[in-house]
């Protein structure tokens, strides 16, 4: 039998095994994320319309998720946590690194407050609207691309070689038809009001068909908001919080009270003529609401499945709508509150 000092002596050392382990795994990356159940925020904290209605009893709330890189250390961790989804780096976040994705995540929450104020004024029976002005913007870059240290995210591309660029979906055709690999193609940019041609060398992206430089663009657009409205996104990123603010712009506008006593969680991307899109990390999400205390969780028909399934999974009990549209949740808000009434 061995001493007591013995075992002392082997469990000392299999710590400072473990230990140096742990330490060597911590630094080893890898090149996967993990989405983990996030935060809520109080919209009556977040949303103000210039002379809105006050908050009514009850909360509106939107979700959000964690997204971190994970190291080997991180990984195993992940693996044994079921309220973890692992996702590879390509798949999450498209080639871009974290700082690129961060910054992405931080344009397209700026896109999402712009078309909930739209979407939730022209619901109150404002005349909100949105334009689109001719070009493609630069949304992102990818650090594997051509076009780093060239084109900034915010420029407004315009020409393609001789070629007029109206709308975001016109540079893949140009390039393709008219560019091979390998060439120097000008490209006239808008940036700070100065008009630039800048040569870019085009490559091979994988699952690109066309010549591509390694950009993410959309559309620049005008914004026509009557009612002024201030949205604190608190340092996150992303647009799945657009339909909740749509819906707490709304309630300011009318003072109706859609919570009406009630905790009332949601998530979805919003278009500025009300459509909800599909958002990532619903199952996080939905591990997240029943945490707020919500009794009721909004999401896009296109997440409904999978949130639902996890709450059946967790045994949480709560009522989930599946919605489309922006005035779609509003009924679904209003027809619970009846039934609950």
């Amino acid at each position: 039998m061995k001493s007591k000092r013995s075992l002392g002596k082997i469990a000392l050392w299999m710590g400072a095994v473990l230990l140096v382990a742990g330490v060597a795994l911590w630094f080893i990356p890898t090149n996967y994320v993990a989405i983990a159940p996030g935060i809520t925020g109080d919209l009556s904290q977040m949303v103000s319309v210039r002379q809105g209605h006050s908050p009514g009893t009850g909360k509106l709330l939107m979700v959000a998720v964690e997204i971190g890189q994970l190291n080997e250390l991180l990984y195993l961790g992940a693996k044994l946590d079921p309220n973890v989804e692992i996702l590879s780096t390509t798949y999450a976040m498209g080639g871009l690194n974290m700082q690129q994705y961060q910054q992405l995540n931080y344009s397209m929450m700026s896109n999402s407050k712009l078309s909930a104020e739209v979407a939730g004024e022209r619901l109150a029976g404002l005349n909100a609207s949105v334009t689109a002005v001719p070009g493609a913007q630069v949304e992102g870059i990818l650090k594997t691309g051509t076009a780093v240290g060239k084109l900034k995210p915010g420029d407004l591309i315009v020409a393609v070689g001789p070629y007029r660029v109206t709308s975001p979906t016109e540079i893949q055709g140009i390039l393709r038809k008219h560019f091979t690999y390998g060439e120097y193609v000008p490209f006239t940019i808008i940036r700070n009001r100065r008009r630039l041609v800048i040569p870019i060398k085009t490559m091979h992206l994988a699952g690109d068909p066309a010549p591509a430089i390694g950009i993410l663009i959309g559309q620049e657009l005008n914004w026509h908001i009557p009612r002024p409205v201030a949205i604190k996104s608190q340092g996150i990123g992303g647009p799945s919080a657009g339909m909740m603010f749509a819906l707490e712009i709304y309630d300011q506008i009318t003072g109706v009270n859609l919570a009406r006593g009630r905790v009332v969680a949601g998530t979805g991307e919003i278009s500025p003529n009300g459509t909800v899109g599909q958002i990532g990390g619903v199952a996080q999400k939905v591990i997240t609401v029943h945490r707020s205390g919500a009794t009721v969780f909004l999401c896009p028909q296109a997440n409904y499945a999978k949130a639902l399934s996890m709450a059946k999974a967790k045994g949480y009990h709560m009522t989930i709508y599946p919605v489309k549209t922006l005035s779609q949740a509003l009924k679904d808000i209003e027809i619970g509150s009846s039934a609950n009434a």
